[in-house]
């Protein structure tokens, strides 16, 4: 599933960095000597105008650039504290359209992961919700119009020991935007917040330096995105077209069609063995385990609105237990989007120890979520954040059922990845390590590590299982069909 985690966050361009020596320090421009530095303007108007004068943003209707760097998946690292998966972009253009108030911009780019190249578009129109829209806000020339636009606030702050001017302006009531303007009266950073169903108000940021002028337009030359701090693009612009002619459409056939609304969240559970529950539907699935007086649901993907749902179908299908335990494989924000769901009903989350201190942070009730206010936020009452961790290994058990956890050691796609083992039942539970095959597809040409590492952990835990549930796929595998899929034998053992 890696290849689709990254296909599913690739539209929003979001992700990581180039090599260590280059994203080593965020740029910033050097200080002026302090004789040189102005006084903040004592109003917006003039502060803007001087802006856009050093600019050349007055003439500016649209832009092209083009250049190269890298990218990759955000909610994707390896443990809460890694960088963001680095994935090069050969090349990157982008175009920008300032003749509405809301500016629209495409971008087109070629990425390079695991030696071959994926070409990709996204094209960001006046009408996109915020969730896109913001990425057009961060532009230095959006931002600038913008703020002439709006009523604007003006601060002095200074940042690493470099004296900035702050102007910041809200759109729709709701998402502010601020820009950081240097001495040279050269954009420096524009910072805005978007809902994550994950960090919920997630600061979003880019970072330019290195201006240079193109025929009267100042355009940095180096560009940094940013979310939760992490980059999340660096590109290196070798070529700028101010007033070039561009043509910023909807991709066909949807050019006149509304925005689509979101698919309807759909969960089906089917009792693979007495009292496991297999709560399948949409691309991620969840499992729920039936214990004497209480149930277990093993990972909360995606959003509130699917553990709510999940939630939903396991009342039907179990009934009024408590769900006194919610365990998550790993912290991958496809896999964590709905945690914070299971908190405000009073479950305890279960996790490998590599993810508690990052779930303290965004899972606590306090945790800022002005944007998109979830029903933790919004309890009256908020429960008691309780998170219990696996090292190596938790037996869950009571008198009528054990469940195992255990750790996935050495996997290159997750540090703290969890398998989910019931022994009675002879039942293996896991993610993204093997997806079964849907009917009539072929394997792929090549066995993920993953996999491989999935089946020594396995061989090296002596886990006797029948059946495999796996949390992505059209349904129930077996022993053999995980095999088969690795291309190694079955082992002789009893049960096989």
């Amino acid at each position: 599933m890696v290849n689709n985690h990254l296909a599913a966050v690739a539209v929003m361009f979001v992700a990581a960095a180039v090599p260590p020596a280059v994203r080593a320090q965020e740029p910033k421009p050097a200080p002026a000597p302090a004789a040189a530095t102005p006084a903040v303007p004592q109003d917006a108007k003039t502060l803007l105008a001087n802006v856009a004068k050093a600019m050349g943003a007055e003439s500016v209707k649209t832009i092209q650039y083009t250049g190269s760097g890298s990218n990759a998946g955000i909610g994707q690292n390896r443990n809460p504290d890694a960088d963001w998966p680095l994935v090069r972009v050969k090349s990157y253009t982008r175009d920008f359209d300032f003749s509405t108030p809301v500016a629209a911009s495409r971008a087109q780019l070629v990425r390079v992961q695991g030696g071959a190249e994926q070409m990709q578009e996204q094209t960001i129109l006046p009408t996109a919700p915020w969730g896109q829209q913001y990425d057009v806000w961060l532009s230095p020339f959006a931002f600038l119009k913008g703020a002439m636009a709006n009523p604007t606030t003006i601060e002095a702050r200074t940042v690493l020991g470099v004296p900035y001017t702050v102007a910041t302006f809200t759109l729709e009531n709701k998402y502010k935007v601020s820009g950081y303007i240097d001495s040279q009266n050269m954009i420096h950073k524009v910072e805005t917040w978007v809902d994550n169903p994950v960090f919920g108000d997630l600061k979003v940021e880019a970072l330019y330096t290195d201006y240079r002028d193109f025929t009267g337009v100042k355009f940095p030359m180096t560009i940094i995105n940013k979310q939760d701090g992490r980059n999340t693009l660096i590109l290196v612009v070798n070529e700028v077209k101010p007033n070039a002619p561009v043509t910023i459409q909807a991709p066909a056939p949807a050019a006149a069609a509304a925005p689509a609304a979101p698919a309807a969240v759909t969960v089906q559970s089917q009792e693979v063995a007495k009292g496991i529950f297999y709560l399948m539907g949409g691309s991620h699935h969840s499992v729920a385990v039936e214990f004497a007086d209480h149930i277990a649901v093993i990972e909360a993907p995606q959003s509130e609105a699917r553990s709510l749902a999940v939630i939903a179908e396991v009342r039907k299908a179990v009934g009024r237990k408590p769900i006194r335990y919610l365990i998550n494989t790993h912290h991958h924000f496809d896999h964590s989007g709905g945690l914070r769901t299971y908190v405000e009903a009073g479950a305890t989350i279960v996790t490998h120890d590599v993810n508690k201190a990052f779930y303290e942070r965004v899972l606590a009730p306090t945790a800022p979520r002005t944007l998109g206010p979830d029903r933790l936020a919004l309890a009256k009452k908020a429960p008691v954040l309780k998170i219990e961790t696996v090292a190596d290994k938790k037996v869950m058990s009571d008198k009528t059922r054990t469940l195992e956890l255990h750790h996935i050691a050495g996997n290159a796609h997750n540090d703290g990845i969890l398998l989910a083992y019931l022994p009675a039942e002879k039942i293996l539970i896991e993610v993204d390590l093997y997806t079964p095959l849907a009917a009539g597809a072929k394997p792929p040409a090549a066995v993920s590590p993953n996999t491989t590492n999935l089946l020594e952990n396995i061989e090296r835990l002596k886990l006797d299982f029948d059946k495999v549930l796996a949390l992505h796929g059209p349904g129930v595998a077996t022993k053999a069909d995980l095999y088969s899929f690795a291309g190694k034998p079955l082992p002789a053992a009893a049960g096989n």
